[in-house]
């Protein structure tokens, strides 16, 4: 009886023993990937603004380090207006306007910079700002949409009945014909606006790729190029297996396996957002599938196909 009840107990302690050793199988964490370096960053805030004649405004500064991490301001900006009869600026960041047009006030701190447009006024009657909607907007290949146009006096009312010229800065990525955009190749474009001789902020169009994962994951992921720097971003609504905590992300070309991909970067939670910045020598069409994969012992906890 006791030796019957002693080889049910070691059965158990075995089973219980296996058991466990399968669900921690990727308890072992290697060594992270390091993270990508990516260019500093100024960012300036408004990006587009008016004054009358002899009125002062002023604009802010916003700055990246190179792991994209918002951080104190560099004491040493240098601040310039690209024609200093329009308007002039301090060290400060504060303008002045001196005669009616437009000028783009440029900081600068080392080898990064930021603009932003100003206009100013004689009168009220005169166009101040043009600015395009949506900001910011991503699409997918092939993908159209129209923009929306909004023409404004210094006192914010509608000027209607104008005549805008629309412009891509990279046609073979984006085109633009009467503010209607069509997506013709990967990467980000900007769009402006320009009506008697007054530019708008450009709006960014970004051409993504995009995928939603299968095999013990689910939720988005995408792939887009942002600040010159191809990042992936797995969406709000991305989760996947609890168990094992050595998750990597891959890019890669074949959907059952991680052999001839690329390691991105730990992954960070088994469920939500995270954005991972990519390689410079890595483009964006170099492989068709996101891939989570437990690097200690192997084994895929979801893979993304992002199409051809």
């Amino acid at each position: 009886m006791k030796l019957s009840l002693f080889k049910n107990q070691l059965q158990f302690i075995l089973f219980f023993s296996v058991f466990m050793l399968f669900l921690s199988a990727c308890d072992k964490k290697t060594e992270d990937v390091a993270p990508i370096a990516i260019p500093e960053r100024l960012e300036i805030s408004p990006t587009s603004q008016s004054i009358s004649v002899d009125e002062t405004t002023s604009f802010s500064l916003t700055f990246f380090d190179n792991m994209g991490n918002n951080t104190s301001i560099p004491t040493d900006i240098s601040w310039t207006s690209s024609n200093s009869d329009i308007a002039s600026i301090t060290e400060q960041g504060i303008a002045t306007g001196i005669s009616a047009g437009q000028t783009t006030i440029k900081a600068t701190y080392q080898n990064t910079e930021a603009t932003a447009l100003l206009t100013v006024v004689a009168d009220n009657s005169q166009v101040a700002t043009v600015s395009i909607t949506p900001e910011i907007q991503e699409l997918t290949l092939t993908e159209m949409i129209n923009l929306e146009l909004d023409v404004k006096n210094n006192l914010g009312e509608i000027i209607t009945g104008k005549t805008a010229t629309w412009t891509s800065d990279n046609t073979e990525l984006v085109t633009v014909e009467n503010g209607e955009v069509t997506a013709q190749n990967y990467g980000t474009a900007n769009i402006t606006a320009n009506v008697e001789g007054i530019e708008s902020s450009p709006a960014m169009i970004q051409v993504i790729r995009k995928g939603t994962f299968s095999s013990r994951g689910t939720g988005s992921v995408k792939l887009k190029i942002e600040n010159d720097v191809l990042k992936l971003i797995l969406g709000d609504d991305f989760s996947t297996s609890s168990g094992p905590p050595d998750l990597r992300i891959y890019l890669g070309n074949t959907n059952n396996s991680v052999n001839g991909a690329v390691e991105l970067a730990s992954l960070s939670s088994t469920s939500g957002s995270q954005t991972v910045n990519i390689s410079s020598s890595i483009a964006i069409t170099d492989y068709r599938y996101v891939i989570i994969w437990c690097k200690q012992f192997g084994g895929a906890y979801g893979i993304a196909d992002l199409g051809e």
